[in-house]
């Protein structure tokens, strides 16, 4: 049986080329030319595709194995509600109140506590030391998905420009100086779509099914990034 590799490689392959060929078919309409097939352009993009996938594997389970776990229906919809509910005056207010309803209780003296000050100080020592609780599935979601909308995505970025100008065949100056240039435009582009697929991908997507699913989502993606790359 293939491993999550090699699976990940020929279903992201498949749907690579199927971006690339619809890009070439919208380019060509938009030109009003007969359509004909750009081979180089799709090898030099499908090749770009299967040298990325490696790299994007083993990063989401990297992340998976960092930030385990899903967060659960309740925590989802409670960091609704909180964002939510900071939108709203209503929050601000209720939190100053509570805030100087605090500070206006008075303190309980140590006395209160019935254990003697010294018991009371190891106790205050153990709690201090004591290992942390597990982070919750809504922690590991947030965290996931803010190094997906940066780290990875960058990282992808500049791997696009680089892999597919090589490919082409340009200089390291031409390819640094393309970096420099093409890498905000695309940033802002894939910022516009991304977190409606990076929240899918981090609530119900296997680890090991991300990249494809990430292929799948992305063959918009794929055909922006093809016409980019004119086709």
């Amino acid at each position: 049986m293939p491993s999550a590799l090699v699976v990940t490689f020929a279903q992201s392959t498949v749907l690579n080329a199927i971006s690339n060929l619809l890009a070439q078919l919208i380019d060509q309409r938009k030109n009003t030319t007969p359509f004909t097939l750009n081979t180089l352009a799709l090898l030099q993009f499908v090749t770009y595709g299967i040298l990325i996938v490696p790299i994007n594997f083993y990063w989401q389970r990297a992340l998976e194995t960092r930030y385990p776990g899903f967060p659960s229906r309740a925590e989802f919809s409670n960091f609704l509600r909180f964002w939510r509910s900071l939108c709203s005056f209503s929050a601000f207010r209720s939190f100053f109140s509570s805030a100087i309803s605090t500070e206006a209780t008075p303190s309980v003296s140590d006395d209160t506590t019935g254990l003697p000050r010294h018991r009371e100080k190891e106790k205050q020592q153990e709690t201090r030391w004591a290992p942390r609780a597990q982070r919750s599935g809504l922690h590991s979601f947030v965290m996931k998905i803010l190094f997906d909308l940066t780290v990875a995505g960058a990282m992808n970025i500049v791997l696009f420009v680089v892999l597919i100008n090589f490919l082409k065949g340009e200089s390291l100056g031409k390819v640094w100086e393309l970096v420099l240039v093409d890498f905000r435009p695309i940033m802002i582009a894939r910022l516009k779509y991304r977190p409606v697929v990076s929240t899918l991908m981090y609530t119900v997507i296997p680890v090991d099914r991300r990249v494809v699913f990430g292929s799948a989502c992305g063959v918009i993606w794929g055909v922006y990034l093809s016409l980019y790359a004119v086709v």
